[in-house]
């Protein structure tokens, strides 16, 4: 009899010693956003680059490993570089490619269905892609400890304090530190 297990990653895999084939998209990663082209610069996890075959083993690693929420890897060198944040990514000229969780962001605690109304560092919001983008913004600007975020219109609300914070109806995404 034949059977079919299909996955939602690809684990920290490992041999059989049976009759079991396994096979992946090595240029995919559940959960994650890939950007080609793209270096995360610093917020290193380790000391040294890890070796992996491919960007979806280098993703399955950082799912692995307790606080990376990103990574970038070299398909040359195949170097693997876990991160803690995307901090301020840059475009790349070499072979990087990044992922990173886009519901996720290190340091700072995440409220569904909450807004922070005033106590805006800006006179308007800027446009992030996700949620990680608009907390990754918030740590790169002076003054910043809490954002609102908005999936549907990709607003980011940079905050200087909490404040007091409601419950919302619509899909507004709180984060602070």
């Amino acid at each position: 009899m034949r059977r079919c297990w299909p996955k939602t990653s690809i684990g920290t895999g490992s041999n059989s010693t049976g009759d079991k084939i396994s096979g992946y998209h090595p240029d995919k990663c559940g959960g994650f956003e890939r950007k080609d082209a793209w270096d995360i610069r610093g917020n290193d996890i380790l000391t040294s680059p890890i070796q992996q075959p491919d960007y979806a083993s280098c993703c399955s690693q950082c799912q692995a490993t307790l606080g990376c929420i990103a990574f970038t890897y070299s398909s040359a060198s195949q170097q693997c570089s876990l991160k803690t944040s995307i901090g301020s990514g840059r475009s790349s000229t070499g072979d990087r490619i990044s992922g990173y969780n886009p519901n996720r962001c290190n340091g700072f605690e995440g409220k569904d269905a909450w807004d922070i109304p005033g106590n805006d560092i800006l006179t308007s919001p800027v446009q992030q892609p996700d949620y990680a983008s608009c907390c990754s913004q918030c740590q790169v600007t002076s003054g910043c400890i809490a954002f609102t975020y908005s999936p549907s219109s990709q607003r980011c609300s940079l905050k200087t304090s909490m404040g007091s914070g409601v419950n919302s109806t619509g899909d507004r995404i709180s984060g602070y530190n």
